[in-house]
């Protein structure tokens, strides 16, 4: 058990000992609560809003904070949050917590009523040219629940919570603005017990909070009369999120829980064309894990959401299959190699051994 010189209060279950701690490349400590361990930043900022300015969502690859190419980050990102929220609701009424230009938003096309929160006035601006209605630059806005208090069909928040200060809050309140059979769709960075965090530890210094499995559940389970499907996603080659949908209607739970598993399907045997297309998206586009079958059905899922962005990711995708196939081959020469050479050097040894006999 770690020493808690520091005063401490876990935002998810009032814990006041923390059990252990990370120390992230900035310098700055993650302390995990000893009860729940979810994690939070020690002494967090009172104002976070200096990490969003106006070249968040485009910088250079060598700065820690924003996205180097955030339309190309969103194209993968978000496209099975597209696919999901139109495979569960047509139509209706949609916020996006965190909008950012208003990408995910306008990809959902003219069926939905788009409504955003954005912090950063630049990116909020393209989102209000693009059609969407800015409501706030911050989700504990009073103008956010006072106008959408039980009357949103969805609400998406994708890598937007582990920015606020208050993740209990957050999550509360983005409940609160959904009808009966509203829908919460959400991801967060998520710290892995089984896979490498050094992702989230050693970049993205605006993060607050570093969830794990443990506090999630703690924390989802708070709300009593909430149903959550939720499980970790692990990308190839990066850290693990936490993805999770919550409804408080008993049978559009049903729903959600069919389509979660439709989309972690190992294959696509039995779906839908609709379930085989989120299938793709999730695990080809999203999470990196291409199989034969699902390269074989890509058609599907281009026709469906074809950009210049898509094409590009699946096209890293095929790049690295066809390095990895060269590499093999190139090991295959070198083993061939060193077979005949070992194979050389026993037949010298033999016959060097068998001249030495009287």
């Amino acid at each position: 058990m770690t020493d808690n010189p520091v005063q401490f209060s876990c935002n998810v279950c009032s814990h006041t000992r923390f059990s252990r701690t990370v120390t992230r490349g900035d310098g700055r400590r993650v302390l995990f609560c000893e009860n729940c361990e979810m994690g939070v930043i020690e002494a967090p900022p009172h104002d976070t809003s200096v990490f969003y300015g106006d070249d968040y969502y485009g910088k250079d690859e060598s700065e820690t904070i924003g996205y180097a190419d955030y339309a190309f980050t969103a194209e993968h990102g978000l496209l099975w949050v597209q696919l999901f929220v139109r495979a569960l609701k047509p139509a209706g009424r949609v916020l996006d917590i965190g909008c950012a230009d208003g990408f995910l938003l306008c990809k959902l096309g003219d069926a939905y009523e788009k409504f955003g929160i954005e912090v950063n006035r630049k990116a909020a601006d393209k989102a209000a040219a693009a059609g969407v209605t800015l409501v706030a630059d911050d989700v504990f806005a009073p103008a956010v629940t006072e106008q959408f208090a039980g009357s949103l069909d969805v609400v998406t928040s994708i890598a937007t919570f582990e920015h606020v200060l208050d993740l209990k809050r957050a999550f509360t309140d983005a409940l609160s603005l959904l009808k009966p059979d509203g829908v919460l769709v959400f991801e967060i960075p998520l710290i892995s017990e089984t896979r490498d965090n050094s992702d989230w530890f050693n970049g993205s210094y605006e993060h607050i909070y570093y969830p794990t499995i443990p506090g999630m559940e703690r924390l989802l389970s708070s709300f009593g009369d909430v149903f959550v499907s939720g499980f970790e996603s692990d990308i190839k080659g990066y850290g693990s999120t936490y993805i999770g949908v919550a409804t408080r209607q008993p049978e559009l739970a049903t729903k959600v829980e069919h389509l979660v598993g439709a989309m972690k399907q190992s294959d696509l045997q039995g779906l839908t064309e609709d379930e085989k297309a989120l299938n793709l998206a999730y695990n080809v586009v999203h999470s990196f894990n291409p199989t034969p079958e699902r390269v074989l059905a890509l058609p599907l899922l281009i026709d469906r959401a074809y950009s210049l962005a898509l094409v590009t990711r699946l096209s890293q995708l095929w790049y690295a299959d066809s390095v990895n196939a060269v590499n093999a081959e190139w090991y295959e020469g070198q083993a061939k190699n060193w077979r005949d050479a070992y194979e050389q050097l026993e037949k010298m040894t033999t016959s060097g051994d068998a001249g030495a006999q009287p």
